[in-house]
């Protein structure tokens, strides 16, 4: 089991996504528009005037190992989406091992 969200991004909209889950499994986060996307730990990294971002390519899907201690990739905190130059579409999926 786990959950699946997909989260339209409006332009230049920060929202913020609780990634953590309590017990293990995997991550998967996918650009499915085709607008980049920043990724930071706090809102005013993906902003307009944000510098500590990461960019999240269209079409491009990332997997991480998730647990209650371990492969976090946001342990115990959100992180922060935005689609600075138009619409876009992030998958998001909590696939754990129940």
């Amino acid at each position: 089991m786990g959950r699946i969200l997909r989260i339209t991004l409006l332009e230049d909209a920060v929202h913020g996504i609780d990634l953590g889950f309590p017990t293990t499994g995997k991550l998967l986060i996918r650009n499915a528009g085709s607008q980049d996307v920043r990724i930071g730990y706090d809102p005013s990294d993906v902003g307009a005037a944000g510098v500590n971002y990461y960019t999240l390519e269209a079409g491009i899907a990332y997997t991480f190992d998730m647990g209650p201690t371990v492969g976090f990739v946001a342990q115990g905190q959100q992180m922060y989406f935005n689609s600075p130059d138009g619409d876009c579409v992030v998958e998001i999926w909590f696939a754990n091992n129940r």
